[in-house]
């Protein structure tokens, strides 16, 4: 009687163990499938429309907005922003603030997108517009501001304040993400690093006038007024999307 009980227990004991096997590999192949299914949406926004809080606080404070285009094909996709900013009340920058109030920027910004899409196990949260991408922009400025030239070197009478003319460029490589926080809402958080050159005139002085160039600046130059040079330029921030 105990050799029958006793095996009766150990065929429950097998048969238990296989079920609870084939139930844990049953859920572990569901949770695979899952993993790899990619994210469905009613549909793929084609547009989003932004605007960047982030660029009133810079050192060229400006209201910044835009729209990303996103086609339903491939992995790119395309954001433009345009800013107009006047004074330096917002700027973060203490010289920039103090000295010059009344300076006005006006900022056209060019981006072309890749999504990563294909990087497992991430590719369902990379879809295009969804997740996270790497980009190359293209930056301009175009800024007015009065400049004291009592220590600037120039072949003018020396004339101050004057008015400054500055073009500052910049190509910058990003990388960053989208946030999902509603259906039609979303924040863009990016980095980025590139190269920036400016070139500062004075608004009555002839294109053909000669520029001192500068040195290769790691900080932001201070484009003094009859200078021209290259800096390493530095971006960071976040868009606020409008998803369509």
């Amino acid at each position: 009687m105990l050799i029958k009980n006793t095996s009766l227990v150990f065929l429950l004991l097998v048969l238990t163990t296989n079920s609870f096997a084939q139930f844990k590999a049953n859920v572990s192949e569901t949770n695979l499938i899952a993993r790899k299914k990619p994210l469905s949406f009613s549909h793929q926004p084609f547009l989003l429309l932004k605007f960047t809080p982030t660029s009133v606080l810079g050192r060229d404070n400006v209201i910044q907005y835009g729209a990303e285009l996103a086609p339903p094909f491939g992995k790119f996709s395309f954001n433009f922003d345009y800013g107009k900013g006047v004074g330096n009340k917002w700027s973060m920058n203490k010289y920039t603030k103090a000295n010059h109030p009344e300076q006005q920027t006006t900022l056209y910004r060019g981006e072309i997108r890749m999504y990563f899409s294909d990087w497992y196990p991430f590719y369902a949260l990379d879809k295009k517009p969804f997740g996270r991408y790497y980009a190359i922009e293209y930056v301009q400025k175009n800024i007015t501001q009065s400049q004291d030239t009592s220590s600037v070197n120039l072949t003018l009478p020396n004339v101050e304040p004057v008015i400054a003319i500055i073009k500052d460029q910049s190509v910058n490589l990003k990388i960053g993400k989208h946030f999902k926080i509603a259906k039609i809402f979303f924040i863009d958080g990016f980095v980025g690093i590139g190269t920036g050159w400016y070139s500062s005139r004075i608004q009555e002085v002839s294109t053909d006038e000669p520029l001192l160039r500068n040195g290769f600046s790691f900080g932001f130059p201070e484009r003094t007024v009859g200078t021209k040079g290259l800096y390493l330029s530095k971006t960071a921030g976040f868009r606020l999307c409008l998803v369509l």
